[in-house]
């Protein structure tokens, strides 16, 4: 549309510049970035943030897998330095963990038991629980480490038959 008469009226000239303007910009609007870095934002943004929230769970079931480790294997060896005194190697991995994971060592079950036939002690960490995550469910949490440990001061002597 082009004008003609200089002496066209103010808003005459702004519906022909607006016409023109929203021609070119259908014809190019398949070379405009406009608007692009908003639709990489809203297509990055969840993927990252779930990103960030995998490794926040990974870390998190690392760690209480380090701490229940750690704690039945201190618990144990404390308790096979006493000769078998269960109840000081109990109180350290409960002890342990409780310093490590904080309130959620109570969902923790410990084991401990004294073998006097085999003069040994051995103990075991579980937790077998679900942890809840908001769109995704429960996800199992499934947390065990075992230690089995000699008593100390303890010499069984040769194998059999060794003479």
């Amino acid at each position: 549309m082009r004008i003609r008469n200089s002496k066209a009226s103010v808003s005459e000239l702004r519906t022909a510049k607006l016409f023109r303007n929203s021609r070119i910009s259908i014809r190019n609007f398949h070379r405009d970035e406009r608007g692009q870095d908003l639709v990489e934002w809203t297509v990055g943004l969840p993927v990252f943030v779930i990103l960030c929230a995998g490794i926040v769970f990974y870390a998190w079931m690392w760690w209480n897998q380090v701490a229940a480790a750690a704690a039945v294997h201190d618990g144990t060896y404390l308790a096979a330095m006493r000769g078998g005194d269960t109840g000081a190697g109990y109180a350290r991995t409960q002890r342990m963990l409780r310093s490590a994971v904080g309130g959620f060592a109570s969902s923790y079950s410990i084991a401990l038991g004294a073998d006097t036939s085999r003069r040994s002690v051995s103990g075991s960490v579980r937790n077998n629980s679900l942890f809840s995550l908001p769109y995704l469910g429960a996800l199992p949490l499934n947390i065990q480490a075992q230690s089995f440990q000699r008593l100390e001061q303890f010499y069984g002597g040769p194998p059999t038959g060794w003479w």
